[in-house]
Order: C-alpha cells, then sequence, then structure tokens
C-alpha cells in the first residue's frame, strides 16, 4: 500500500500524458475553499509522501476584484493569484474542497485571521512552537481560531516515515532542528523528539469529513 501512494505521488508529479484540465473548468469559487495541488520540493514531497496523498501544498481561495487568489505559505504566507498558483504545481494538477457548513461570515473571518499571518516565513520543520508556518498549519490555525476546526493533528512518528527518502531527509536535517540544537542529542535522540513533534498535513485536512471535494482535474 505505501509503495502505491510513492508511485502515485510520481506519477501524478511527472506524467504527461496523464488527464489535464485548467481553472477555466471550475465551479464558481467562494471566499474559504481550500485548493490542494502536488509541488515537487523535497520537503514537501516528504509530506506527501508521510501522508500518503499527492495533496502536498494547500492554500484558501479568496475572491478579489482582480480574480481568485490564493492565501498560502510559501517561503512567507502572501496570496497569489489562482491561475499562477495552479500553473506552480506538478503538471497543474489541483483539487478544491469546500467546508459543508461554513458560512459566508466565516469564511470573511477566516481570510481576516490569515493576514494576521502575512509576511511570517515558511517553517521548513513542520512544528507549532515557532513564529514561521507551514501551509496546512495556516489552515489549522485560522479555521480553528473561528470556531470551524478542520484537520487532524497527528504526531510525525504516527506517519509513513518508514520510506528511504523521508528518512534521508530527516538524516540531513536533523543536526538544524529547532527541539535539538544546542541540546547535546545524538541522531537518535533527535530522532525520538521528531517523533513526538505534532502536525496536521494538507491530507489530513483533505479527508476531513467536513469537507466536500467540488472539483479535481487528478486522474483518480
Amino acid at each position: 500500500m505505501r509503495l502505491f501512494f510513492a508511485l502515485l505521488i510520481i506519477i501524478t508529479s511527472y506524467s504527461g500524458y496523464l488527464y489535464t484540465l485548467d481553472e477555466s473548468k471550475l465551479p464558481p469559487l467562494k471566499n474559504g475553499d481550500l485548493i490542494f495541488q502536488t509541488t515537487t520540493m523535497p520537503g514537501a514531497m516528504a509530506i506527501g509522501l508521510a501522508s500518503l496523498s499527492p495533496y502536498i501544498h494547500t492554500g484558501i481561495i479568496k475572491i478579489t476584484d482582480k480574480g481568485p487568489s490564493v492565501v498560502h505559505a510559501a517561503e512567507i504566507v502572501l496570496e497569489t493569484p489562482l491561475s499562477e498558483w495552479i500553473r506552480s504545481g506538478a503538471l497543474s494538477r489541483f483539487a478544491v474542497f469546500r467546508h459543508k457548513t461554513l458560512t459566508p461570515e466565516q469564511a470573511e473571518d477566516v481570510l481576516e485571521v490569515a493576514k494576521t499571518y502575512y509576511g511570517k516565513p515558511y517553517d521548513h520543520y513542520f512544528s507549532f512552537d515557532n513564529d514561521s508556518i507551514y501551509c496546512s498549519e495556516l489552515e489549522h490555525l485560522v479555521f480553528n481560531a473561528v470556531g470551524v476546526p478542520v484537520g487532524k493533528v497527528e504526531k510525525i512518528g504516527s506517519l509513513n516515515i518508514n520510506n528511504s527518502f523521508v528518512k534521508k531527509l530527516i538524516e540531513q536535517r536533523w543536526q538544524k532542528y529547532p527541539a535539538c540544537v544546542g541540546k547535546g542529542y545524538t541522531f537518535e535522540g533527535c530522532y525520538e523528539v521528531m517523533m513526538k513533534q505534532e502536525l496536521v498535513t494538507p491530507a489530513s485536512i483533505a479527508r476531513d469529513t467536513s469537507m466536500e471535494r467540488i472539483f479535481t482535474n487528478y486522474p483518480f
């Protein structure tokens, strides 16, 4: 099963012959819709493989006078025009989900709360315990702030980390892992700390029973 999902992510990312649609085929979007894509950055790919999902990066739809944009955590938290955001993903793959009970007023509040995070840097260590933000953390924080929780908080150790790609990335990064820096940890000791760390993955948000998929151009 794990091999299947790993291959699925790779095929989705790199196979040019797969069926593709663009944003012109989208149904009408609303503030607060969530959009997911596949990216090929090493850290993000590790999250996809660990969560057994092609949904590696995610953002929040914001309707503007110039058209839809996506509020997301990239190098910093910012807004990106929807068309540009879609093109940044592998083969322009994306899926849109809508919260089943989110009201227009709550959606406005979600976007207002998200503004308080604009400019914050990306969190490459996927931690709740710092001033940096990763993509699904942003959604988890802002939706919870308005009383509409999304996603599931999990420990890293509960994910599919027993694959060579994820293990290699951990081995490359552990000495700079904030919770271990300056504390004299060996790799094994730091690894134990990392496995207890909590996070929210894009996949857990997409799998939330409160979410309904309204569009996809993935071939599954």
